[in-house]
Order: structure tokens, then sequence, then C-alpha cells
């Protein structure tokens, strides 16, 4: 007759999905990071392009300054045209993958705040619902000892116990309610 109702478990479906959540993003920041690496190797063989075109034209314009006559003198000019066209070429293009780049890790920050949100809000989750089950437990504990409306089961007659079971209830919604407060 005293026995309480057995509250149904909510919790487990909403920490399912937040484990899914999780582990969806877990699988999208692993797969741009990949992108991340391959992006960042690109990006310094560009840069690598980039310098040496800088310094062909450097070395190209010096030799062409000390032998601007001669039979090498054209072909120096053909090699600075080309070092001339290369550079800026490399440089746009590396400066289009740093922006990419930006991006990316930009997303990759975003996604590592989302899972530690996701890890954060599961650890609040899993408190209240140990917090509910301890609640559940003590409702029970005091059901028991309540008994019949005739008198205490077993003929317990421990009226501090009451105190104690209702001391403790309320200090369990007490740290339920502090959850709730500081969560939000």
């Amino acid at each position: 007759m005293g026995e309480p109702v057995q509250v149904t478990d909510n919790y487990a479906q909403f920490i399912a999905r937040l484990d899914t959540a999780t582990e969806d993003l877990s699988n999208r920041r692993q797969s741009l990071s990949k992108s991340l690496a391959i992006l960042t190797q690109l990006r310094d063989q560009n840069l690598a392009g980039m310098e040496s075109w800088e310094q062909r034209r450097a070395k190209t314009s010096k030799l062409l300054a000390e032998h601007s006559q001669g039979p090498e003198a054209e072909s120096l000019r053909e090699l600075l045209e080309v070092a001339l066209r290369m550079e800026p070429m490399f440089r746009n293009r590396t400066e289009r993958i740093g922006q990419r780049l930006a991006l990316l890790r930009k997303r990759s920050d975003e996604l590592t705040k989302s899972l530690a949100a996701l890890k954060k809000s599961k650890a609040k989750l899993e408190s209240s619902r140990m917090l509910a089950q301890e609640r559940d437990n003590l409702s029970r504990a005091v059901a028991t000892l309540a008994g019949t409306p005739e008198g205490p089961v077993g003929g317990l007659s421990d009226a501090g116990i009451f105190d104690d079971l209702k001391k403790a209830r309320e200090a369990i919604v007490l740290a339920e309610a502090l959850l709730e407060v500081k969560g939000k």
C-alpha cells in the first residue's frame, strides 16, 4: 500500500541522444582534422614554391643587371618573365589555401567547443539522474519504514529515523535545484 510509484527513466533517452550527437561530432571533427592536415601540407608546399620563385626572380634580376648585353641576356629575360608570372600565382594560391585553412580551423574550434558542451551536459544529466534515483530510493525507504497507517512495520519505533530521512530527501531536492540553477 505505501510503495511509491517507480519513476520511469527518461534520462536514458536523453543521454543516448547526447552520445549519438557526440559520436557524430567526433567523426566530423576527425574528418575535418584530416582535411586540415592535407591543406596544411598543400599550403606549405605552395609557400615553398612561392619562396623558390621569389629567389629565382631575385637571382635572375641580379644576373640580368650584370649581363644585360650578350647571348645570355635574352634567356635571362625569359626566365625573369616566367618568375614574374609564377611568383604571384603561388602567392595567390598560398593565400587562398590559407583562407580555407582559417575557415576549417574555426569550424574545428566550434566542433571542439560543442563536444565539450555535450560532455558537460551529459555529466549534468547523469548527475541529475543519480539524484532522482537517490530521491526515489529514499522515498521507498520512508514508505517501507512508515509501513501501514496503523504504525511502522516490524515494530520499528525510531521516530528520529523519519526526521533523518526527511532531511536527506530535502537535501537531495536542494541539490537538484542547485544543479538546475547552476546549469542555466
